[in-house]
Parts: structure tokens; sequence; C-alpha cells
């Protein structure tokens, strides 16, 4: 995809810090194309679809990313409590102490081309299953892990805003801090 200095990994990582930091309108081709260490040129050689284009690669590449860091390990064979302290530490790693913003966050809250909402209703849907499969497998009933998952994925998001807001990871390591209590409460 690109010259031999930068990877397609790379290059998309960068994509990424763009639109998680700007959100997808506000994401201009100049900012893509400088934050990639592409031109304009390459950059629409390899995505000749344009932003959208580099937005819906992006995004397949966080879900696989997501889906590696912190899905999978809700899958081990570990105990259930010991699955949700390595995801909460994996979370913690994946937004970067609460640096980083979720892409499929940023992009639920903005103007973003109708067929992203796919990916953002099954990003979100795929974890609060993922992570209530766990929770019932812990001895939770159906409906109560349910509910426990969506309000930890609201929790999580929320802290990265408020993080994101304040310019503070505090937020999001109090968030943390309090997140496995509530998860495995009465358990």
């Amino acid at each position: 995809m690109t010259s031999a200095a930068v990877s397609k990994e790379d290059v998309l990582d960068r994509l990424a810090k763009v639109f998680r930091d700007q959100g997808y309108e506000a994401a201009s081709l100049s900012r893509l194309a400088k934050a990639s260490g592409l031109g304009k040129a390459s950059l629409y050689y390899h995505f000749p679809n344009g932003k959208q284009e580099m937005a819906l690669a992006v995004i397949e590449r966080a879900e696989m990313l997501f889906s590696e860091q912190i899905l999978q390990p809700l899958r081990s064979g570990d105990a259930p409590a010991q699955r949700i302290a390595q995801f909460l530490r994996n979370l913690d790693t994946y937004y970067c102490n609460g640096e980083e913003s979720c892409l499929l966050g940023v992009f639920a809250m903005t103007a973003v081309p109708e067929e992203f909402e796919q990916y953002i209703v099954s990003g979100l849907k795929r974890w609060i299953d993922e992570l209530s499969a766990v929770l019932e497998e812990a001895g939770l009933l159906r409906k109560m892990a349910l509910g426990r998952a969506e309000t930890a994925v609201c929790w999580i998001e929320g802290a990265l805003l408020v993080s994101r807001g304040t310019k503070s990871t505090k937020p999001f390591k109090q968030m943390l801090s309090q997140l496995k209590a509530f998860l495995l409460h009465d358990l």
C-alpha cells in the first residue's frame, strides 16, 4: 500500500488519530495527508474514494484491534473474574490511559455517512454481548448481565468523553478503578 518507510498499518493508525481527534467532518484531506506522511495524491492512490474510504479502512482496523485486544481476552479459558480484570487492564492500554477517544464513540456523536452506522451499532452491540456473556457465565441472570454490560460500556464511553473534555485522564482512571467492583458485585 505504501512506501517501505510507512506501513499500511502505520498509515491507518495515523489516520485513526486524526479521526479520533477531529471527528469525521473536520478531518480534512490536508490534515489526513499530513498525519499519514503521504501526500494528497498518494492518499487518493491508495484510497480512490477519498475520506470515506479512509474512514472505513480505519474503522475496520480499529474493529480488528479492539476484537484482538479487548474482546478476545473475554473469551479466554480463565475464570470470569480474571477475564474481567484482564479486560480492564487492556482497556487502559487500548485507550492510552484515557488519552485516546473511542473511534466509534466519536463517529456516533457526529455526522457520518449512513453506511458507518452499521459499524457503530454492531461494534457497540458486540462489545456489550461479549461482556454480558462473561457476566452470565459468572452467575448473573441474562437480563442482569446484559444490563450490567450496557452500563459498563456507558461508563467507559462517558469516562473517555469526560477525560477528553477536561484534558485529564483522571475520570477514566477513576472509572476503571470502580468498574471491576461494579461488574463483579454479588458474584
